[in-house]
């Protein structure tokens, strides 16, 4: 592996992981609003 390669796996697990946290947060918000608005 070089030094590139590593980097740009690790960029891209570090993009993958910011996205789904991300997805998760907006979910999580989404679904507070509902259960908010609803009680």
């Amino acid at each position: 592996m070089t030094p590139s390669l590593i980097n740009f796996f690790w960029g891209l697990g570090f993009g993958a992981f910011v996205v789904l946290s991300l997805g998760v947060a907006l979910v999580y918000i989404s679904q507070k609003d509902k259960l908010v608005r609803r009680g």
